[in-house]
């Protein structure tokens, strides 16, 4: 009886130990599982590019988050109007989550290059603020730029909205004797300040 007894305790005991043991091991995994998921989830993400700007620019973006902190952009922007051409930049960001709002925000910092021509209104050239009245102006050509600032990003699941504001530091590689540099580096494709809206997908 004394062995009956002796043996039930051992076994219950052994029962016990192997429970907690599987059970410690599942809630590892469910831990794991866990945070796995918050670091793939969103883990890319597609840009449109300033649809309030549209009368000037538009582009197209690509995000890859590293983690739920860090993410790399690629981005595209086409540019019409005055200083018609095209932009790509590559772009840092470090998020800062917030899981109590579906909303982000984040610092950026970004380097890039670009090509712009000009077609100038003839009537704008006599605006002194921008220009001094010349019309033999010429393109500014190729220039890089770098620059960074802050930014709040809204997640609706898939979809989110975005608003980004900083600074931005042009440099045109190969300057002209003559062109409107005022215009370029006010409202232009080097405009020193860097204000965009984007929307997207995010999966």
């Amino acid at each position: 009886m004394h062995i009956f007894r002796d043996s039930a305790k051992t076994f219950s005991k052994s029962m016990k130990k192997k429970s907690l043991k599987n059970l410690f091991i599942l809630l590892s995994i469910l831990s794991c599982t866990t945070i796995r998921a918050q670091y793939l989830d969103p883990r890319f993400a597609i840009y449109l590019t300033s649809p309030l700007g549209i009368l000037s620019k538009a582009g197209i973006g690509a995000e890859y988050r590293l983690n739920l902190q860090n993410a790399l952009l690629l981005n595209y922007t086409e540019y019409w109007g005055f200083f018609p051409g095209y932009q790509g930049s590559f772009e840092y960001r470090m998020y800062f989550t917030d899981r109590k709002s579906n909303a982000e925000n984040f610092i950026y910092g970004k380097a890039g290059l670009g090509f712009a021509d000009y077609k100038p209104n003839n009537g704008y050239n006599n605006i002194s603020i921008f220009g001094d009245g010349r019309n033999d102006y010429s393109a500014p050509g190729t220039y890089i730029f770098g620059g960074g600032g802050v930014g709040r990003h809204f997640n609706f699941d898939w979809f989110f909205m975005e608003i980004n504001a900083g600074l931005k530091f042009a440099g045109v590689t190969n300057p002209p004797a003559v062109y409107n540099e005022h215009l370029f580096f006010l409202t232009g494709p080097g405009s020193y300040v860097d204000l965009n809206f984007h929307f997207g997908v995010q999966f």
